[in-house]
């Protein structure tokens, strides 16, 4: 199953004439193609992808509904000929703006010499999840559960941001994650006020706190989670800063539904840190979409308009830091519904205090 259906009625609402597409992960969406070498020509009644011997046999066994093609000299020279063979219409040429390369434009600008162009971003059109998409993302969410509960046992006072990364990384393969979603956090003791404070040589001491934000990919879709532990016993300011992100967290997820706006979203926890006095610590957004990109629409922040939907994917991740001292960051994927959200990042949200 794949997103043809949907690109070309999105391509028949805007009156283009067709589209090209470059990027993987619009190419695995709307085409099925995971392999690297490729480009989509899509119409509003008909689809091709365009590859090299490699990939011949893989495209035409992945993309349902497309005619596979094998280019042998320039991909762009082999499309003019696919357009004028097939006495293709092309006056308006949509492209991915946000992904093609000035050069690669300029190319196509020089091939495709009768057609205008417009740049279009087609991340909303991947926002509201297919069932087949949700079971996946599903999976991936509790690869990452299950790793993390695997790795808190063998997390020790003395080891290394890096070495708890492996370890955790390690936990989400076996458990059949592709690789890791983005580049895994490991924040600790003063690094935890880094938000993006991603795994360092830092030892990891008695009594810091350790934020790690990860996830896994499973057949192309990330999950995406956060939790912050203490190794050894909290003291009372981390206890205070812990329940202050906790209630902010829970009062976002209350708030998500399908008809609201993330602006909303965002508030709900912003005001809640707010109150606690800890506005000025909270110097993000509080959340964004996941699927094969691990940052998709929707948007959860401060201007953000986006209306949730049915079957989209969003985090609700606040967070305090202090900079140079502390920081702690808690966040769930969630998927909108009707009525609220269904969870898919299970992991106990209480405080841990890791006894190694």
């Amino acid at each position: 199953m794949n997103g043809l259906l949907r690109l070309q009625d999105y391509l028949t609402a805007h009156q283009y004439d067709g589209i090209l597409l470059l990027s993987q992960t619009n190419l695995r969406y709307f085409a099925g193609f995971t392999g690297t070498t490729a480009v989509g020509f899509v119409t509003p009644k008909q689809a091709f992808i365009i590859t090299d011997s490699r990939y011949t046999e893989q495209a035409q066994q992945q993309c349902e509904g497309y005619e596979v093609i094998q280019y042998t000299s320039s991909v762009w020279c082999t499309i003019a000929h696919i357009i004028e063979e097939q006495q293709i219409s092309l006056a308006v040429c949509a492209f991915e703006g946000n992904y093609v390369p000035v050069d690669t434009y300029q190319t196509i600008s020089e091939v495709l010499t009768n057609s205008q162009f417009a740049s279009v971003n087609l991340t909303s059109l991947r926002a509201v999840k297919r069932p087949d998409e949700l079971d996946l993302m599903r999976k991936a969410a509790q690869i990452a559960d299950e790793a993390f509960a695997a790795m808190l046992p063998q997390l020790k006072i003395g080891m290394t941001e890096q070495e708890a990364r492996v370890i955790l990384e390690i936990e989400m393969m076996r458990r059949g994650s592709e690789e890791p979603s983005f580049e895994t956090i490991v924040a600790s003791g003063h690094r935890s006020s880094m938000p993006h404070g991603v795994a360092s040589d830092k030892v990891i001491e008695k009594g810091d706190f350790v934020t790690f934000d990860f996830g896994a990919v499973y057949k192309g879709y990330h999950s995406d989670m956060t939790r912050t532990i203490v190794m050894g016993q909290a003291s009372d300011l981390q206890r205070t800063l812990y329940d202050v992100v906790l209630h902010a967290q829970l009062k976002g997820l209350a708030a998500v539904k399908s008809g609201v706006t993330g602006k909303l979203v965002d508030a709900a926890c912003r005001d809640s840190i707010r109150k606690d006095s800890y506005g000025e610590y909270f110097n993000h957004g509080t959340g964004h979409g996941v699927g094969l990109d691990i940052h998709e629409e929707p948007v959860a922040s401060p201007k953000s308009d986006t209306i949730l939907e049915p079957n989209m994917i969003v985090t609700v991740e606040p967070g305090v830091y202090l900079p140079g001292k502390i920081g702690l960051r808690i966040e769930d994927s969630v998927i909108v519904t009707d009525e609220g959200y269904e969870l898919l990042t299970h992991t106990s949200k209480e405080l841990i205090e890791v006894k190694g």
